[in-house]
């Protein structure tokens, strides 16, 4: 087990700060992870969808047939992957958020209005590049809040606007960019309308302060899909709007003149899933005698699944009560829609982190088969339902990262990156000591292999 690493930043470096030596090219070099959540892999060259940005990118710089998320195959945990180069066993986050517990126990909840030092346990790449006094910037990324390694941060939080950067802050709102300085400001908008105020934000930045590290996370298109399925017109028009955007940051940064000594990495977090049945584990376990609910509330458990999309977490009461944990199993075994339960001996395997080691983990880990989705809803009377009928995702994500229709899709181009590059898969875990590599900052708390193949070497080394 790694060793937890705690950065205690006392201090902010200046915008204007001079980056390295006269004779050191690094400092010369831009890095822009961008993340178009929920982009299959697949998607990269089907015919039926009019991406020519992304596809000119990927012929003049480097692609691969698919990138293989982390466990669990869900926004938060794979983003915090890109940035800090493990999988979830270490930096342990598990979700869109923090469980927390009621007194030590049962019931659990999941509280996403948390600080990036609650939530990843490891060091970040934006860390790593702000202590070597490089520039960085994030635009609606997962669990960077109050991160303080961050010069400009509008982070992907509840309330993001009220926990953004104050600089930041000001200027978006002087360029019109936000209406006003309320959370209403972004959230007034459809899913639509909210990408374009984080393009807008990003353009911002490259025009007036280019940041040596910028990532940038796009939601529209994974809302999309969650709304009405894959395949359809309405996430085909998600993506062709994803690609116009992209052109625009590339006309940024032609404005700006940073685009020669800029590389762009067009990376998603996992792919989707269309689910038409809906799994409510948590009325199974009110069925059998583990959770009590009054009303609409859990009042009292033995056993509880947290959890969306393809997978869900048990959590017990008593960690040792082997009774309840045997019942759980034998329950979920049973049930329709369940590809396997996995014990916690057996997240190893699946790069989870043991709930010894981290308490976000459940002892018991409930994986759906594709087709099915689970909902920790208590509001109905049936495990199992039609998830239109009843209102849920009619596609969604968090499913074993084995199963194809999670990998996700990536590409690389611009400053340091070599041109006509074609690889087979990429690990999720690679992303950060690549860039690592081209900033020429040493990460060695990440353990993903830096993806020399993509590289220009001349340029990098």
């Amino acid at each position: 087990m790694k060793k937890i690493v705690v950065f205690c930043i006392a201090f902010i470096v200046s915008a204007s700060i001079v980056y390295g030596n006269s004779n050191d090219k690094s400092h010369e070099r831009n890095v822009i992870i961008l993340s178009i959540d929920g982009f299959p892999a697949d998607l990269l060259w089907n015919k039926n969808i009019e991406i020519p940005t992304l596809r000119k990118l990927a012929e003049n710089g480097a692609y691969a047939h698919s990138l293989v998320p982390t466990n669990p195959t869900v926004t938060w945990p794979n983003h915090t992957t890109m940035v800090t180069g493990v999988n979830s066993m270490y930096h342990c986050l598990l979700f869109n958020g923090k469980v927390e517990y009621t007194n030590g126990g049962l019931p659990v909840h999941l509280n996403s209005s948390k600080d990036k030092s609650e939530l990843v346990a490891v060091p970040t790449i934006y860390d790593i590049a702000f202590e070597a006094g490089l520039f960085t910037a994030d635009i609606n990324w997962p669990a960077t809040r109050n991160a303080g390694t961050l010069h400009d941060s509008f982070p992907d939080v509840p309330n993001s606007v009220g926990h953004m950067t104050e600089n930041l802050l000001w200027d978006l709102f002087d360029e019109g960019i936000l209406d006003d300085m309320t959370n209403f400001a972004l959230w007034q908008h459809d899913s639509e309308g909210r990408d374009e105020i984080w393009l807008q934000s990003a353009i911002y930045l490259i025009e007036n302060r280019m940041p040596n590290l910028m990532m940038l996370h796009l939601l529209n298109l994974d809302s999309s899909v969650h709304r009405s399925g894959l395949s359809t017109e309405v996430s085909k028009e998600a993506l062709r709007l994803a690609d116009s955007h992209l052109e625009r940051i590339l006309q940024a940064l032609d404005t700006a003149g940073k685009k020669e000594n800029t590389a762009l990495f067009i990376v998603s977090d996992h792919g989707f899933v269309n689910t038409p049945n809906t799994i409510l584990p948590n009325v199974a376990l009110a069925q059998n005698g583990l959770l009590e609910i009054e009303g609409t509330d859990i009042v009292a458990a033995k056993a509880q699944a947290i959890g969306t999309g393809g997978f869900a977490f048990v959590y017990l009461d008593d960690p040792n009560d082997e009774e309840v944990h045997d019942e759980v199993i034998r329950i979920f075994e049973g049930t329709e829609g369940i590809y396997r339960v996995f014990t916690a001996d057996e997240f190893d395997d699946l790069g989870l982190p043991h709930p010894d080691d981290c308490d976000q983990s459940g002892r018991i880990l409930l994986a759906a088969e594709p087709g099915y989705l689970f909902n920790i809803s208590i509001r109905e009377n049936e495990v199992v339902v039609n998830s239109e009928e009843h209102g849920f995702s009619l596609a969604h994500h968090g499913f074993l990262n084995t199963f194809s229709q999670m990998e996700g899709a990536f590409v690389a181009s611009g400053n340091g990156i070599a041109k006509g590059t074609v690889i087979d898969r990429v690990d999720m875990r690679s992303i950060a000591p690549t860039v690592a590599h081209i900033l020429g900052l040493d990460f060695d708390t990440a353990d993903g292999e830096i993806l020399f193949d993509i590289l220009d070497l001349d340029v990098v080394n």
